[in-house]
């Protein structure tokens, strides 16, 4: 993926963030937007499938997000923003599956 393409989402999901965080409104359009983001980067993939290493990288690549909505939030949008881009980046972190398969 080009550079200019994953800047482009990065801006994209810092601005529908920043909307949300200050309006409460759009809450949807931003997970959209950073799910959009953190797939094209490719946190989704690890090598062997590795659980942990997919929800760290994407916790990191939400906290990029976060990182560059700071100037434009207050102390609690910023704080209220931070838990639910953890709470998306969480979300988006396959299961393993426990019991019986047949």
């Amino acid at each position: 993926m080009e550079n200019r393409t994953l800047e482009t989402l990065e801006q994209n999901a810092a601005s529908a963030a920043i909307k949300w965080a200050k309006t409460g409104i759009g809450y949807l359009k931003m997970e959209d937007a950073v799910n959009k983001y953190l797939d094209e980067v490719g946190v989704n993939r690890a090598i062997g499938n590795n659980t942990e290493a997919i929800r760290l990288g994407r916790r990191s690549a939400a906290l990029r997000i976060d990182i560059n909505c700071i100037h434009a939030l207050s102390h609690d949008q910023e704080h209220r923003l931070h838990e639910a881009l953890m709470k998306i980046a969480e979300d988006g972190v396959p299961r393993l599956r426990r019991g019986f398969r047949r």
